[in-house]
């Protein structure tokens, strides 16, 4: 291979791991209000931890999807489409096999007369990491910075 060839395969692999983690988000959004916590664990690397509170943590695939399933009817609602996610300012910087990333993200409950109402907004702090050729999450932070209902 040339120079010019290894140069362009690795601009190609960053472009492609870039989108790769941007699904990965995609996908936890789409398992979280889909109220599909197997999947959304499944997100998670084997030893991956979900953080979001000293109280609210768990490491490992299980953990994560029992901490998930406890927070139904509390702090997520019980049935599809009562509740969603938006998630803006997405910002990924990559080191190999791993990576980090922010993220903004807001949490919105369908109210009484049908209208989306923001509970919360809150950020994502994430460390991504390469297993078994899928990015997953090593670690993901969801921090409440403002509670607003």
């Amino acid at each position: 291979m040339t120079q010019e060839s290894d140069a362009l395969d690795t601009r190609v692999r960053r472009l492609e791991d870039l989108d790769e983690i941007r699904q990965l988000a995609i996908d936890y959004k789409v398992a979280l209000d889909g109220k599909d916590n197997a999947a959304y664990a499944a997100l998670f690397a084997a030893d991956g931890t979900l953080w979001c509170t000293p109280e609210l943590q768990a490491t490992g695939r299980g953990a994560i999807k029992e901490l998930v399933d406890g927070m139904s009817g509390g702090l997520l609602t019980v049935q599809v489409g009562t509740d969603f996610h938006a998630v803006a300012n997405h910002r990924i910087v990559l080191d190999g096999d791993t990576a980090h990333g922010e993220a903004t993200w807001l949490y919105f409950v369908i109210g009484d007369d049908g209208a989306p109402q923001l509970s919360k907004v809150g950020h994502y702090t994430d460390d991504y990491v390469r297993e078994d050729g899928r990015w997953r999450f090593q670690r993901r932070e969801a921090v409440t910075d403002v509670p607003v209902a």
